[in-house]
């Protein structure tokens, strides 16, 4: 069995009342005897009630070790290092965001967190649905990772519900005239041709392909060739191949090298210098500009990606074939991207045309099923007794 006792600090005014004395805050220490051994070490903490736990997960190996939200929040971020970089900085924004509620609920051990807690944290985020499931699912990651290290005994975020049927925002395709505007709007921003010529690349590459803006940020010259653009994207790591239209062929020709990249550079849009991140920011700040300068209301660059999609699937795509040009899966663009068109409703409506008889062909054939094929109405017996 262990006891705790207070290490007194030379300094402390109650090192003369004895070990036992514990309206201080000096060092909680642990003496006895654990496993047949002599056990005397620091709990390195200074609060009596958690050397308390902390004495109990020693005693007991089964039980959850004692571990601070702080520290095990920090582990899960280097787990995610294999994560993109966006991915990892919304796992941490999040655990930023739950650190600091556990810091004003003075929650400082993952043994403390209950279902209540995590309902109280989810009520103050003044964040949307669709944000709010995102984070729970979120939560949950971190938690269960906590429950296979034995950081706590159960996953507190699985015992909340999730909404059901939250619609995401909807997002319009451009219209033609939309896309007219944004790119006329590439004429009129920076101060020279090298903004501007770069920015009309990048849209064009946005209608053309609707690629990323972190696949065009870090686009490399050696992936055009013979008419048409070879990326892996940054999301999914899988190889797409697009043509490309001569009208934005022509805009990738007309680029300058960019700053500091040298004679020879080797991307289109970024020096090879800053990080991915700043390469990143620069293509999201210079296409900013472009929609605020088009005045086209709602612009931003993942609206391409409907767009794209909605003229694809209008014109008699499988979902097969716009989630390899996007580099999606099948499911994501049936749940996204699936849009109604008039394209589509044309294409539907050619496919439902009655036959060239009008289906008349005989006068038993079901009417309005389109096939012109005559059914055979079976006749049935009572079923006697």
């Amino acid at each position: 069995m262990l006891s705790r006792y207070r290490r007194h600090l030379k300094t402390c005014p109650h090192a003369g009342r004895g070990r036992d004395y514990s309206k201080c805050s000096c060092p909680v220490w642990c003496d006895g005897e654990l496993h047949g051994k002599r056990y005397r070490v620091s709990l390195d903490t200074r609060d009596w009630a958690r050397a308390d736990k902390l004495i109990a997960a020693l005693e007991d190996p089964s039980a959850p070790r004692v571990k601070p939200v702080t520290e095990a929040t920090k582990a899960f971020e280097h787990h995610i290092t294999s994560l993109g970089p966006s991915t990892q900085r919304k796992y941490k924004n999040v655990l930023e965001e739950f650190r600091g509620y556990c810091e004003r609920a003075r929650v400082h051990d993952l043994a403390e967190l209950t279902v209540e807690h995590l309902d109280e944290y989810r009520a103050g985020r003044k964040i949307s649905l669709v944000t709010s499931l995102k984070e729970l699912q979120t939560l949950r990651q971190f938690f269960s990772f906590c429950f296979e290290r034995k950081w706590i005994g159960a996953n507190p975020a699985k015992a909340i519900k999730t909404p059901r049927n939250i619609k995401p925002v909807e997002i319009i395709p451009y219209t033609p005239n939309e896309v007219a505007k944004i790119i006329s709007a590439c004429d009129e921003i920076g101060r020279g041709p090298y903004e501007r010529r770069r920015a009309r690349a990048m849209i064009l590459l946005l209608d053309n392909t609707a690629l990323r803006i972190s696949d065009i940020a870090m686009l490399a010259r050696d992936r055009i060739r013979d008419g048409q653009i070879v990326v892996r994207t940054l999301k999914t790591g899988q190889a797409v191949r697009l043509p490309l239209w001569p009208i934005t062929q022509v805009a990738l020709d007309a680029l300058l090298p960019p700053r500091g990249s040298g004679t020879e550079p080797r991307h289109c849009f970024w020096n090879g210098v800053t990080s991915p991140r700043a390469a990143v920011g620069i293509a999201e700040r210079t296409l900013a500009a472009v929609f605020k300068k088009s005045k086209v209301v709602g612009a931003h660059a993942h609206r391409f990606r409907h767009t794209l999609a909605t003229r694809l699937i209008g014109s008699g795509a499988s979902f097969e074939d716009v989630a390899d040009i996007l580099g999606n899966s099948p499911a994501i663009v049936r749940a996204h991207y699936a849009k109604w068109s008039s394209a589509r409703q044309d294409r539907i409506n050619r496919l439902m045309q009655p036959p060239p008889d009008g289906g008349s062909a005989d006068s038993d054939a079901t009417p309005g099923c389109g096939t012109g094929t005559p059914v055979v109405h079976e006749k049935i017996s009572p079923v006697t007794h």
